[in-house]
């Protein structure tokens, strides 16, 4: 909270000059704490903007943000041509935005005593008390904060201004990536997710430079980090090997494995069986109860994260499983422990991407038509690079 402070998020109001429309409207403030894997608990004030979906259309909030597959196709380039790759954390990315509306936050009890301690001089007078003899405290935004529904909008054109002022142009075939041909010829890559950035470039100096210009705006707390590793997006990347781009996401394998209900001791051999796209029928179908249901939902959903990253292996298997989660059965909780099964076995393997030649690239696109059982189709596409 001292950083919305130091940052100058917002400014007091005196209840008194809000009308009573304002007060009722006001935004609750909120805190959430996550523990990172290094065990250090960070904390993050947010604000509830769920009011906002009443007079924001979805359409009109919705930021950009990098394409996988452009995580993917630019590391593949950055290790065929061994660029020097940096990863960066803008601190208090929102902090840095200036907000396009009027909105009131209120700080409630706890928080409203914290924000206090920070400045008493400055927030004391304008504290009052609710109904519930809580005390409250009343602020107008001037800068965006994590919550409000244009938050990430706003502070994507800041950060896309900010390239283009440095001479970066702007991808035609995704918003989030961009690129600058140097002075001596070479192309200085930025994808950016929100406030993590991926920069790439055979001239070390160039990826500094921009390292720097950044560094001007988001102060001196800019995270970076160098020497061919770096976590993006949940994925750790790895440079080091002369020519190889590597994907390893062994921590999320366990993440996952441990939040699933059941014990995982025993590893299969393979993510599938013959039978997976074998189903019962329908008279001899054994549903799951409601909270089994639920598990299976949830522990597919991360398994496609996982499968359309790093563990491209489990993508078959995967990709049946999702056809299953609006009633899953008795059988489908198998299938869906062998996969991880297999992945207790498998937690280090790694997705490993290596280009032959630049020039040479295929494409392989197949269709089925009407194949599932609700008369859908599946398509399926794949790209090399010199083969």
């Amino acid at each position: 909270m001292k950083q919305l402070h130091d940052m100058r998020t917002f400014i007091p109001r005196d209840p008194r000059s809000l009308t009573p429309e304002e007060q009722k409207k006001a935004l609750s403030s909120l805190i959430f704490l996550k523990e990172k894997e290094t065990g250090e608990v960070k904390g993050r004030t947010c604000i509830n903007g769920a009011p906002q979906r009443e007079y924001i259309k979805k359409e009109d909030a919705t930021s950009p943000t990098v394409a996988t597959d452009s995580v993917f196709l630019t590391g593949a380039v950055d290790a065929y041509q061994r660029q020097d790759v940096a990863f960066i954390d803008l601190p208090g990315a929102f902090l840095h935005t200036l907000t396009d509306e009027k909105i009131i936050m209120v700080l409630r009890g706890e928080l409203c005593e914290l924000m206090c301690m920070i400045d008493p001089k400055l927030y004391r007078k304008y504290v009052c008390k609710d109904r519930k003899g809580r005390p409250v405290l009343y602020v107008e935004l001037y800068k965006s904060l994590y919550g409000l529904m244009r938050s990430a909008l706003l502070f994507y054109k800041k950060l896309k201004k900010e390239l283009e002022e440095y001479g970066m142009i702007m991808n035609p075939y995704d918003m989030c990536v961009a690129n600058k041909e140097t002075k001596k010829g070479h192309q200085l890559t930025v994808l950016w997710h929100v406030d993590d950035l991926k920069i790439s470039c055979k001239d070390k100096f160039e990826v500094t430079k921009l390292i720097c210009y950044l560094r001007k705006i988001y102060g001196e707390k800019m995270t970076v980090h160098r020497g061919g590793k770096g976590k993006y997006l949940g994925m750790h990347l790895d440079f080091t090997e002369d020519g190889v781009f590597q994907v390893d996401m062994s921590k999320y394998v366990e993440d996952v494995i441990e939040d699933f209900p059941e014990q995982i001791e025993k590893a299969s051999p393979t993510p599938h069986s013959d039978s997976l796209f074998s189903v019962e029928v329908e008279d001899t179908q054994k549903l799951l109860c409601e909270d089994k249901a639920m598990q299976f939902h949830r522990t597919t959903a991360q398994l496609l994260f996982l499968c359309t990253r790093a563990r491209k292996d489990i993508q078959t298997a995967v990709s049946f499983l999702t056809t299953q989660v609006k009633q899953p059965t008795e059988q489908d909780w198998t299938k869906l422990r062998k996969v991880l099964q297999y992945l207790y076995g498998t937690k280090s393997l790694r997705l490993r991407i290596q280009v032959k030649d630049m020039r040479v690239m295929h494409w392989y696109v197949d269709a089925a038509h009407m194949v599932h059982w609700d008369c859908k189709g599946q398509t399926g596409a794949a790209m090399t690079m010199g083969c």
